[in-house]
């Protein structure tokens, strides 16, 4: 089941989600994957990283009608994969601007 947290900036809910990933063992570092948005607004566009080594997890920006703006972030792979979605009020214009910064290099 994901958690699901609710913040009043997107500053804050992307500190958080890293701060839970942290929590569960994951490193950030320079050496990941970049995560390319696949729907809606952030199609095409760089939405999040993963690692490149063991363990698994994925922190992405995401927009959906369920949640609204958010970042969801995943530890784990399989039936043990925990997931949690960091929510933050955002507008339409928000979101597109932050998507359209983000545009696939």
């Amino acid at each position: 089941m994901e958690e699901i947290f609710r913040y009043q900036h997107l500053e804050q809910a992307r500190n958080a989600a890293i701060a839970w990933l942290e929590a569960k063992g994951a490193h950030f570092s320079l050496n990941h994957n970049v995560e390319i948005g696949r729907l809606g607004t952030f199609e095409g566009a760089e939405v999040g990283v993963s690692p490149r080594s063991k363990p698994f997890w994925r922190l992405r920006i995401d927009d959906d009608p369920a949640k609204g703006p958010h970042y969801n972030a995943e530890f784990g792979e399989g039936p043990s994969r925990k997931k949690a979605a960091f929510c933050f009020p955002a507008s339409a214009e928000t979101m597109a601007r932050l998507a359209s910064r983000r545009a696939r290099r």
